[in-house]
């Protein structure tokens, strides 16, 4: 099967000329010039990673390790520069562009900063991420790290995305983004997908303190992340730690859960630069549950109903560990980063239920194990002062093995049992399945990410962007008869995403627009073996996919803090490998080789305003939003199963809603977060491809929450306890409401809704006078609410946590 749609030659060029000239007309209208200089203090040692601000312009940068900074496109006239460091006091410097390239020379000052004023002033990163047309919110970490909170928390507690979750620590995670979720929603890791990496080595995993900022593009994402998100993506920027620094954390909590982290960095005076860190968790995710999914066995199989009594999860354990060491060389003349890396990672999870909790077992368990080689280069000027290039490579190998070898049945008491003591046991000697299995999947990985960014001048740049990524899967299992064993079990995937863009500046930096085109390629291919006959044979599968899709951002400065933002695209999103082939480990079906990819239309339109007034500031940001989904890719419970799931295309589905989100600060002391999103996702189809009408026509689809709010506040106040302190205070909330686990009009045996729920945080953090050691205290789901998510799989009820950080360089 091969799938050839894209953008016409006459409609492309027709639309990009018409937008490239009135760009180029629009761009002259104003002059604009760069800023290069060096900040040092008086005794003459350079001022490294200091902040230098134009605020006028929402302009920022940040100097190197030779005090050195530079900032580009300003249009001419006059401006206040300001900087700030933790090792000087606050500078302002008045200054005037009145020619292509303009110096400075700046003396500090040396003295001990307060953090927090370095906070707000890094907050302009976030903002100036923000304001580049595209719908996006950005985390930082900076207060957050030190809580005893998970990465899914923080992006939970985001404008108009939803984690979905299986359960406790270690679970299946799937992302929600205004509506559109799955693989629809691409994970990145410093702009790297992902999956490269594995699961032990991602979201799930990877604590906050390791984490510089998250950036989550909601629909339209960057051409330079050259990926087939066709929902949005969520990159996590891990931190770069460019001078000598270590740091370890520890938290202890409820269900014998136990998370540890370190992180560390080194960089010699020629630039030689070692950077690490590693991680441990584990808990028994021993929660109790209750409700109409829960019920008890006896040995003939006479089921009698719980009637609202808690268990407690038996076989939910989990234990994951990894290391990241990185080694090279950081700006030098020849390369602003070329590292080498490797992350090792592994996992082990046990199986609690299946799809759904009327499914139990106690002894299917999975492990995981993890190797990644990594190569970055990076550098701006490269060959000529205006070429910027960055390459990424990988090789990674990830071993996925599915134990289910005893058999014995259970139900929410335990194993059952015979009168006589015995066990009761499936026939298969299997949990799930017709036999047992030790199934392992082999999937290596190779990829490489080019990108090319050319600066015309300070108001147009063309970028160019590869991705190639080719995945091969080996799959085996011990318990298979020798002659099936012996049989070619391979998938293959391999996809090519070429995009173009070009962003140009205009009416002296107010207007800021980026046109793209993404093409993307896609062969798949699979050699499975069955049965037919008595006779073991080879079934081969392939498909091949060639698309085009294109797309612009805009982002208008009506005055100063506001900024009108708009973007569209036509996208496409290819089928994973799990989607394709299956993963027995997330008790997904092997192959779905039919699917299709998905098609859509996206649009957002929305505004970005900061104000500050004296102490107080305020940041408000709303958008709207359009999808239209062709083929879209879901995850369902298979027909008549509470153990498996399977991927489908639906046909045609509608997505629209508005999300808004509101930030209030008081000097350091009370910030405020508010956000509120609405979204339906519709099935759209009227009608099949017999002419038939379908029932579910503009219903909501199935297992889709379509309501939610989000908020928090917290108190910070210094010299409480001693002199030098500080302690805060924090308080969250989530309100997601109710929504049915199947289609609205099926019968009733099966209209199962998951309740509405709002469970609440609370906590403290004790920062000790020398800034070195921090503790926390977290309460969560102080109410002990149930909370449930995908098929009414239930969460963690209320848990104690407490963290300790120490800063030791």
């Amino acid at each position: 099967m091969k799938v050839h749609r894209g953008l016409s030659w006459h409609t492309l060029r027709r639309y990009s000329l018409i937008l490239f000239f009135v760009i180029i007309y629009t761009s002259t209208w104003g002059q604009r010039g760069s800023l290069s200089g060096n900040i040092r203090f008086e005794d003459g040692e350079p001022a490294i990673s200091a902040i230098i601000q134009i605020k006028e312009l929402q302009k920022n940068a940040i100097s190197n390790l030779d005090g050195n900074f530079a900032i580009s496109d300003l249009p001419y006239g006059k401006y206040l520069l300001e900087i700030s460091s933790l090792e000087s006091e606050n500078k302002l410097v008045e200054l005037e562009i009145n020619k292509a390239k303009s110096d400075v020379s700046i003396r500090m000052k040396r003295a001990v900063m307060n953090l927090s004023e370095v906070v707000i002033s890094a907050n302009s990163v976030k903002r100036e991420i923000e304001t580049k047309g595209f719908a996006v919110n950005v985390i930082e970490t900076q207060k957050t790290a030190i809580q005893s909170v998970q990465t899914n928390e923080l992006l939970d507690r985001s404008a108009g995305v939803r984690v979905r979750q299986d359960g406790g620590l270690g679970s299946r995670i799937n992302y929600n983004i205004n509506g559109l979720s799955g693989e629809a929603i691409k994970i990145f890791i410093d702009g790297i997908p992902a999956s490269n990496y594995g699961a032990s080595f991602s979201l799930n995993s990877i604590p906050p303190s390791l984490i510089e900022r998250i950036e989550i593009y909601k629909g339209v994402v960057p051409a330079y992340l050259a990926e087939d998100a066709l929902g949005g993506a969520i990159n996590i920027v891990l931190k770069q730690r460019r001078t000598k620094s270590l740091s370890s954390s520890y938290s202890l909590g409820s269900f014998n859960t136990h998370k540890w982290d370190m992180s560390g960095s080194y960089r010699w005076n020629k630039g030689l630069t070692v950077d690490g860190s590693a991680f441990y968790n584990y808990s028994d995710n021993s929660y109790e549950v209750w409700g109409d999914d829960i019920y008890f066995v006896n040995y003939q199989g006479a089921i009698t109903e719980s009637k609202g009594k808690k268990v407690k999860r038996f076989h939910d354990g989990y234990e994951s560990a990894g290391a990241k060491l990185s080694l090279g060389f950081t700006d030098v003349n020849w390369a602003d980063r070329l590292l080498l890396g490797v992350v090792l990672s592994q996992d082990y999870k046990e199986v609690q239920n299946g799809i759904t909790m009327r499914t139990v077992y106690g002894d299917r368990h999975t492990r995981r194990n993890s190797a990644v080689l990594t190569l970055k280069y990076q550098k701006d000027e490269f060959l000529t002062e205006r070429l910027s290039l960055t390459l990424d490579a990988a090789h990674s190998y990830l071993e996925r093995q599915v134990i289910d070898t005893v058999g014995i049945m259970y139900d929410w008491a335990g194993p059952i049992k015979n009168p006589d003591g015995s066990y009761v046991r499936y026939n298969s000697g299997a949990e799930i399945g017709s036999a047992k299995t030790m199934a392992v999947n082999g999937d290596n990985t190779n990829s490489l990410r080019f990108n090319l960014s050319y600066k015309i001048n300070e108001g147009h740049t063309f970028y160019g962007n590869y991705l190639y990524n080719d995945f091969r899967r080996n799959a085996s299992d011990s318990f298979q008869p020798l002659a099936l064993q012996r049989l070619k079990n391979i998938r293959d995937l391999q996809k090519n995403i070429i995009s173009f863009s070009y962003e140009n500046l205009a009416f002296s930096g107010k207007l800021r627009s980026s046109i793209f085109y993404k093409h993307y390629f896609q062969k798949v291919s699979s050699h499975e073996p069955f049965l037919e006959d008595e006779q073991y044979r080879v079934k081969t599968n392939e498909k091949s996919i060639d698309y085009g899709g294109y797309g612009l951002s805009i982002s208008y400065s009506l005055f100063r803090g506001l900024y009108i933002l708009g973007s569209a695209e036509k996208a496409l999103r290819l089928p994973n490998a799990d989607e394709m082939f299956g993963n027995l480990a997330d008790n997904l079906l092997p192959p779905s080789p039919g699917l299709d990819p998905e098609k859509s239309f996206n649009a957002n339109l929305g505004f970005n305003y900061a104000l500050s007034k004296g102490s107080h500031n305020f940041i408000l940001h709303s958008s709207v939003y359009y999808r239209d989904t062709r083929g879209m890719i879901r995850e369902a419970i298979r027909s008549g199963s509470f153990v498996y799931s399977q991927f489908e295309n639906l046909e045609d589905v509608l997505t629209r809603g508005l999300d808004a989100e509101i930030n209030y600060s008081f000097r350091d002391k009370l910030r405020f977060r508010f956000n509120v999103s609405k979204f339906d996702v519709l099935f759209n189809t009227k009608y099949d491809a017999r002419g038939n009408p379908y029932q579910f026509y503009r219903m909501q689809i199935r297992n889709e929450p379509s309501f939610k709010f989000s908020g928090n506040i917290s108190y910070s106040h210094k010299d409480i306890f001693k002199r030098g302190s500080a302690t805060t205070l924090y308080y969250n909330t989530t309100y997601v409401e109710g929504f049915l686990r199947n289609w609205s009009n099926v019968g009733s045996s099966n209209l199962s809704r998951i309740p509405t729920q709002y469970p609440m945080d609370v906590g403290m953090a004790y920062t000790f006078p020398a800034k070195k050691v921090v503790l926390s205290l977290d309460v969560k789901n102080f109410f002990d609410k149930q909370i449930y998510d995908n098929f009414g799989l239930q969460k963690p009820g209320r848990s104690f946590n407490a963290k300790l950080s120490y800063f030791i360089l």
